[in-house]
């Protein structure tokens, strides 16, 4: 009896035994023996196939070679799910006349087959049970003493003498070939499954003269392939039918699976289409670092949870997915694939975004409000290095009659047309905001020259007097304006603020009726 053990990829024999080994001549721990070296013919090709198919092979039958030896050998193999195989040989050589003449070497048989875990059993040609071993009496008792027939499939009994005749007879015409069948009975209750295999026992000269069979009790086994068969229609009816986007990315990119939710997110017609035209994953994220970015995530923490990102539309148009992965490595700790679940989060980040823009937004004129522009005073006074700018304070003079004498509607007007004219004389680097009532805020970044404060202020001043015409009517606002510059009137916000506000209100006493050069010999001297 030989106990190896072997990789079907490599197919290197490893011995179990000490006695194995030295049966094998392997005691070398630099020697090597495969698979292909010890079995002849198409043994090891078959066995592998058989192994691949059921994980475990019981009683194969087969010529091996050991030490310039032809033996014939039993072999009981199972396999691992990293496809590594250990397998148990025993020796039949000398007793191989005797296995094929059941009849007369009825005890050889009873001591080889009684010493094997699984049921075996042995027909004549009419399907007479002539033996059964230990494991097969414990497990359905005496064939012979059980009036109730219940393992027909030793006798078939659903055909009559010429079909049985004929039946045994086409099954076992090949000498290497195994059949297999399935059954399904009682016993203490259970209900249980069991796989039989046949093979044929033949005379030297061809003649067959009955069968060997081995009876396994797979119930375990069809239980977990019924799991499994239930679980994968779950997951079939989850995936196609989840609100969720649900896909499947190869490490390499590749999209490989996607259910309808994610591609109607996306704007195709079906999930076909969708990996028809969109072959790499890439092509629906709008950013490429956001891809490389959460990629990185999988491979440091095997999960991302809950990531944000823009994606791209078949139209070109682009929205917003949150994003949930768990990535599938390999042994190596290789990633080899990302599973997904995705949801359309368009209506709500841009619901967000629209109360972040509410939040900074001057309903009325459009422009900048005071929230807004205490932040961007924050962000200038935080920069590094240092950034020069001034504050240019502006309060509209007789704005009061407009509202009393053609009413708020027409006020509300007047100032959007000067929010308007003042954002429109800024550079893209300047600032322009609404403070409250008819008071307006603009910020000169990167201005420390006094001449130059002085043309944009006379620019800002000149728009606003320009004449608006409202509902047939002509207004004509004029307006005072006071300068902070930083970092000489102040280091805070508060301190900028109150020393243009202070500036524009001594302008307004010294210069109280002046037109706007007056103002600006006033802001210019100041």
């Amino acid at each position: 009896m030989l106990a190896i053990r072997f990789n079907i990829k490599t197919g290197e024999l490893i011995p179990i035994t000490a006695t194995t080994a030295t049966i094998l001549n392997l005691t070398d721990p630099s020697k090597k023996l495969l698979l292909e070296d010890v079995l002849l013919g198409d043994a090891k090709d078959t066995l592998l196939q058989k192994l691949d198919k059921n994980s475990r092979v019981e009683n194969y039958p087969a010529t091996c070679s050991i030490n310039d030896t032809v033996l014939n050998v039993l072999i009981t193999a199972e396999k691992d799910t990293n496809d590594d195989v250990e397998a148990m040989f025993i020796n039949i050589t000398k007793h191989m006349n005797i296995y094929q003449k059941i009849e007369d070497q009825y005890l050889f048989l009873q001591n080889v087959l009684n010493a094997l875990p699984v049921p075996v059993f042995v027909n004549d040609k009419s399907h007479q049970c002539l033996f059964t071993n230990k494991a097969f009496t414990e497990t359905f008792g005496n064939v012979t003493d059980d009036s109730s027939n219940k393992y027909s499939f030793l006798v078939s009994s659903d055909l009559n003498e010429h079909d049985i005749q004929a039946n045994f007879t086409n099954l076992l015409m090949i000498d290497s070939a195994t059949y297999q069948a399935e059954f399904t009975t009682t016993m203490n209750g259970n209900l249980h499954h069991f796989e039989v295999q046949r093979r044929p026992l033949k005379e030297e000269g061809g003649q067959i003269y009955g069968e060997v069979g081995v009876a396994s009790d797979i119930s375990h086994r069809k239980k977990i392939e019924q799991d499994l068969r239930d679980t994968t229609h779950r997951y079939k009816n989850i995936f196609w039918n989840a609100a969720e986007g649900i896909t499947t990315v190869q490490r390499d990119g590749r999209l490989t699976e996607a259910n309808p939710a994610v591609a109607a997110m996306c704007g195709y017609d079906s999930p076909t289409q969708l990996l028809d035209e969109v072959k790499f994953v890439d092509q629906l994220w709008r950013y490429p670092e956001q891809r490389l970015e959460y990629r990185s995530l999988i491979l440091k923490n095997k999960t991302a949870v809950g990531y944000e990102y823009e994606f791209v539309r078949k139209d070109g148009t682009y929205g917003w997915m949150k994003i949930s992965s768990s990535g599938k490595f390999n042994d190596n700790g290789e990633l080899e694939s990302i599973a997904t679940i995705v949801s359309d989060i368009t209506q709500k980040k841009q619901s967000e975004l629209e109360l972040a823009r509410c939040a900074s937004i001057d309903s009325m004129t459009g422009i900048s409000n005071r929230n807004a522009l205490e932040n961007h005073l924050t962000t200038l006074l935080n920069a590094q290095p240092s950034v020069p700018f001034a504050v240019i304070f502006l309060d509209l003079n007789n704005f009061k009659p407009i509202n009393d004498n053609h009413g708020h509607y027409t006020g509300d007007k007047v100032l959007e047309i000067i929010a308007q004219r003042l954002a429109k004389g800024c550079r893209r680097t300047d600032f322009v905001a609404r403070l409250g009532g008819d008071e307006f805020i603009v910020i000169l970044e990167g201005i420390n020259n006094k001449e130059m404060l002085r043309k944009k202020t006379a620019a800002m001043l000149k728009a606003i007097e320009e004449p608006i015409q409202l509902s047939g009517a002509v207004h004509y606002i004029s307006a005072s304006a006071g300068v902070s510059q930083h970092p000489e009137d102040g280091s805070t916000v508060i301190e900028l603020l109150k020393a243009a506000d202070a500036s524009m209100y001594d302008m307004k006493r010294q210069s109280k009726a002046s037109k706007i050069n007056e103002q600006l010999e006033l802001l210019a001297n100041s």
